[in-house]
């Protein structure tokens, strides 16, 4: 792809003093031999996530509105993970997991504790019982925009803020669930800057739940999810100086 080689510019000016350091996400998709844990065909949604066991919630997207937790028990799609219908349009999908999976990470009560940005359009992680007497959960909202008759995934990952690899690998699946051509991948990895030290571990956590992150404090990170045929991802870097020329276009701006 023809942004690729423009990673190297971009490493040269994360660092530049005399500008205020912005936030800029980068998406991409490329085509990749991919095998699933299932098939998804027709109007068919599939959603898991790294821990699983969230639960899943479904309600319209609406624009120039913040998500907020869905209250209509028709909201709800079961725990991660989960496979149901879905229609045509555009929509928020809401995960929402007990605080107390996290405790290994972060102290009780878990107001200060911080998310990895993996591809979640909304930061907006509220840890709070949803009523009196309930567990402390945390949300995250995915927006979905799902087409006719194609079956679409979606794997929401929980990840630390600023966790290693190996630390995070506890959240994880225990087997390998998710197969790919390893070569293409592992190119691929090399390609976005990955460390040579960090790309084993990283393909091993991708074949165990089908997406993984990967991030230098906060100048660079990278997130790949697995999907039917292609694999999809993000590259997150705190940069200064001038804006980035094309072909690395943002996909949305700043943070």
């Amino acid at each position: 792809m023809h942004w690729l080689p423009s990673l190297i510019g971009l490493c040269a000016v994360l660092f530049c003093a005399g500008c205020e350091a912005l936030y800029q996400s980068y998406a991409f998709t490329e085509p990749l031999q991919t095998t699933l844990p299932l098939q998804v065909v027709g109007d068919e949604v599939w959603v898991t996530s790294v821990p699983a066991g969230a639960d899943v919630y479904v309600q319209p997207y609406t624009p120039e509105q913040v998500p907020s937790h869905a209250t209509d028990p028709a909201a709800a799609r079961g725990k991660t993970p989960v496979r149901f219908s879905l229609p045509a349009g555009s929509y928020w999908l809401e995960l929402a997991l007990e605080a107390e999976v996290f405790e290994n990470y972060f102290s009780p009560p878990y107001d200060d504790a911080q998310f990895e940005q993996d591809g979640a359009a909304s930061e907006a992680l509220l840890f709070r019982p949803f009523s009196p007497g309930e567990k402390r959960r945390v949300l995250r909202y995915y927006r979905l925009e799902k087409q006719a008759q194609q079956g679409q995934t979606l794997i929401a990952l929980f990840h630390p803020r600023g966790a290693p690899l190996e630390r995070v690998a506890a959240l994880y699946p225990p087997g390998e669930q998710y197969y790919f051509a390893p070569n293409a991948l592992l190119e691929l990895l090399q390609r976005v800057q990955v460390p040579r030290h960090v790309q084993a571990p990283f393909l091993t956590l991708i074949r165990r739940g089908g997406k993984a992150f990967w991030s230098v404090r906060d100048a660079y990170a990278v997130a790949l999810e697995l999907r039917p045929e292609v694999v999809a991802g993000h590259i997150i870097a705190l940069y200064t100086g001038p804006s980035l020329p094309d072909p690395l276009l943002p996909d949305g701006g700043g943070f």
